[in-house]
């Protein structure tokens, strides 16, 4: 059927996402919690779980998010199972290392805060706390089989339609609809498809998206689970070689050897036992031996970033969206914010209740965050070089990383604690397109209150106005609470994501919560609009 011809009930699903990885199955989930059908489209099984001890460092930004929808329970279950799992592999990496219950601790006390540590790394420069300025950062690391059948099961709650063991090898859009035509000669039609198929996007290329950036630089060859036969060749942590870098057990039970101006890798082949090992050796410059690998991998710093998330009914999101090195582990961070954009966003698009045009503020909100990504990831790249004018540029920077301003604009630019939206509202409060990190007006519960997908309208003052502007809208929830501290504003309106949308003071007369009701979830029919709300 031609797309252009969609109408009502010629649609097999409200949207296909086509790529089942974290990103992916997240964004589903949304949809699907936000009362959307969904369908993904996923190459390999989506019900079994994944054989692959492969982490990824879950930062704060993204677990205060998969706290607002009652996610950091069962994620930090998880990533307390691959700690007990790789508490063998990283003592056997370091026969020198403290007792197995001491690489647990380490790790679950960087999840917990306790005091100082290290938030992460730039240019292999650590940003240390031990003034403990940040106890509530940290980086969790979670295996993405476990972190993908987290979100996997919330999506199959959700109700998702799951395809798996498929791939999409055409995409027809149209003014009314997409169809995503599957290699077993289905077809799938959906008002919209999202690709969430990773780097080298099969949707990306085919709905005409660019992908602009630069071309590598480096090459890094490493494995997950790895087993040497004479592990104390290789020394622990980052350590720069005449040929190189090595980071042995940075990540527990990972090594890396990364090499500059190496020869361009066939992206498509397989990673062997056998490269690992000469690539480990080339860079110590010894002749360790690998006796096993169970998930050996290659990336380099290739960087690159669509110049629009949407064409139409076609969007991008995750890496399809944006590439470049894992260096400070943004990546799935970075996709999973975007399938929390995203989500609500699209829901409300195809329920009616939002003009389509709120999805371009996707691409207006995402889309700079991401440039912002690349950018510092091309500058960790440059750090790790050799030569005198890269080691004194290096050294300099790890001076000026001990002022608290710099250490506190880094830190939370890895852990995208400062993000903020912009609405392009001079005279909003100063809270709106911030995250609400605390939501804990006494009353109103704590960060599950966002649990139902819905945004929420915390009244501390009981305005009857507040509650009557809310009235009829089942998007938005009304709730009373208290500030027993009396600080902040009196009211927020809190995005389904959990971004400020208004805030509003007892005779503010600047903002207008029925303007910023108006913009996130479009205007009631009936709706006598005045020009601003009295708070109280």
């Amino acid at each position: 059927m031609d797309a252009d011809a969609f109408a009502d009930g010629d649609v097999d699903v409200d949207v296909v996402v086509v790529g089942g990885g974290p990103v992916g199955l997240f964004l589903a989930a949304e949809l699907g919690l936000a009362g959307a059908s969904a369908a993904v489209v996923e190459k390999t099984g989506l019900s079994a779980r994944a054989n692959s001890p492969a982490l990824r460092g879950v930062t704060t930004r993204t677990m205060r998010t998969l706290a607002l929808r009652g996610l950091e329970r069962p994620v930090v279950r998880a990533a307390e199972q691959a700690l007990r799992e790789l508490i063998g592999t990283a003592a056997g990496l370091n026969p020198d290392r403290a007792p197995q219950d001491d690489v647990a601790g380490q790790v679950t006390s960087t999840r917990l805060g306790t005091g100082g540590g290290t938030k992460g790394h730039i240019g292999m420069v650590p940003l240390t706390d031990p003034a403990g300025e940040f106890p509530d950062v940290s980086l969790l690391p979670v295996p993405y089989a476990a972190l993908r059948e987290v979100f996997f099961e919330r999506a199959r709650g959700h109700g998702v339609r799951l395809v798996e063991g498929r791939t999409v090898v055409d995409v027809e859009p149209g003014p009314h609809g997409v169809t995503a035509y599957l290699d077993d000669g289905r077809a799938i039609r959906a008002r919209y498809l999202v690709g969430a198929d990773g780097g080298r996007s099969v949707v990306r290329r085919l709905a005409g998206f660019d992908f602009p950036g630069t071309d590598p630089t480096l090459l890094a060859v490493g494995g997950e689970d790895v087993t040497l036969l004479d592990p104390e060749k290789l020394p622990h942590g980052f350590t720069r070689t005449p040929r190189g870098v090595l980071m042995i057990n940075v990540v527990p039970g990972q090594l890396v050897a990364i090499e500059f101006d190496a020869p361009p890798a066939d992206r498509l082949s397989v990673v062997t036992q056998e490269e690992l090992q000469a690539a480990l050796r080339r860079v110590s410059g010894t002749d360790v031996t690998v006796s096993r690998v169970r998930s050996p991998f290659r990336y380099s710093d290739n960087a690159r970033q669509s110049s629009t998330y949407r064409r139409g009914r076609v969007l991008l999101a995750g890496d399809a969206a944006h590439v470049h090195s894992p260096f400070g582990g943004q990546g799935v961070n970075l996709g999973i914010q975007d399938a929390a954009n995203l989500g609500w966003k699209l829901a409300r698009v195809i329920r009616g209740s939002a003009p389509c045009e709120l999805l371009d503020t996707y691409t207006a909100e995402r889309h700079p965050v991401a440039a912002r990504v690349l950018r510092n990831s091309r500058a960790q790249a440059a750090l790790l070089r050799h030569g005198p004018q890269v080691d004194a540029l290096r050294e300099l920077f790890a001076d000026l990383v001990e002022l608290p301003q710099a250490k506190t604009m880094l830190i939370e630019m890895l852990h995208a604690l400062d993000i903020v939206y912009d609405q392009g509202a001079p005279a909003a409060h100063p809270l709106v397109g911030t995250f609400a990190a605390d939501l804990a007006f006494a009353g109103a519960g704590n960060d599950t209150c966002l649990a139902d997908g819905r945004a929420l309208l915390l009244d501390a003052v009981g305005s009857p106005a507040l509650r009557e502007a809310v009235a009829g809208r089942e998007d938005v929830r009304w709730a009373r609470g208290s500030r027993p501290d009396h600080s902040g504003p009196a009211a927020l309106l809190v995005r389904p994501d959990g971004y400020v949308a208004w805030a509003g003071d007892p005779g503010d007369e600047q903002s207008s919560l029925y303007e910023a009701l108006d913009h996130w979830f479009g205007p009631r029919a009936t709706q006598e609009v005045p020009t601003a709300v009295p708070v109280g």
